[in-house]
């Protein structure tokens, strides 16, 4: 874990990582050259392709970027779920989201937050509103579409996107253990999420965002999270 360091900013951003090594570096470069000041977490889960050893090095010269090692691949929910729980510790008043692979554009936590400073409590990107789109392989375009077509079917909430990590909060809009408390550890994690978010009656916008396909390595996706996130959404639709 690189040296704790003071909250320079009242935003934290959040990405975890697992063999990112091609997209690491252009992700931290865009993250860190924003126009608004924010703090950057990663969590690694214990990448074998160099990405632990480039955020350490970036870490050491830059009082911005902490990261936080961990010693396998122990989910990304779970990732997520440390990365509220250090922005609360840390006294962070906003905490934005999003892959490492850069299949969001970094661009888009600006435009999160202006979300935020109009006084919505969650802001979620979102693929599947007017003006937001995807470019992805046949076979995840089905999964992705369809996954968040049955979300809306089986949950009729007021939100179209259920699945992706590009979002942002106002940590004193969120009830602590809100997100934190959330027992899915992989993928079904962001779909809980997303629920507890409008179920709270948190105001909630959703942001049209162009999701690409990731920009190096391979996809994390197991069939097994396929079937985990299925269950989910089965047992958030019987609590309906």
């Amino acid at each position: 874990m690189s040296p704790s360091r003071p909250r320079s900013s009242d935003t934290l951003i959040f990405a975890p990582t697992y063999n990112e090594r091609v997209t690491i570096e252009p992700l931290l470069d865009a993250l860190l050259g924003l126009a608004e000041h924010c703090d950057v977490l990663i969590v690694d889960d214990g990448s074998a392709d160099g990405t632990l050893e480039v955020l350490m090095a970036r870490a050491a010269a830059e009082p911005r970027l902490s990261v936080i090692a961990r010693p396998a691949k122990l989910g990304v929910g779970s990732a997520h779920k440390l990365a509220w729980s250090h922005a609360r510790a840390q006294g962070y008043a906003r905490i934005v989201t999003l892959d490492a692979d850069l299949s969001h554009d970094p661009s888009d936590v600006s435009r999160l937050l202006a979300l935020l400073d109009q006084g919505v409590d969650v802001a979620l990107g979102s693929r599947f509103v007017p003006g937001g789109g995807l470019a992805y392989r046949r076979g995840r375009l089905i999964l992705s579409r369809g996954g968040n077509l049955a979300a809306r079917c089986l949950l009729r909430l007021s939100i179209t996107e259920y699945t992706t990590s590009l979002r942002a909060a106002r940590l004193d809009r969120i009830p602590s253990g809100l997100v934190e408390t959330i027992r899915s550890e992989g993928y079904a994690f962001f779909l809980s999420c997303a629920v507890r978010f409008v179920r709270q009656g948190l105001r909630v916008a959703e942001l049209p965002i162009f999701f690409r396909d990731r920009q190096g390595g391979v996809s994390k996706i197991s069939r097994g999270e396929i079937f985990r996130a299925l269950g989910t959404l089965i047992r958030l639709a019987i609590l309906r």
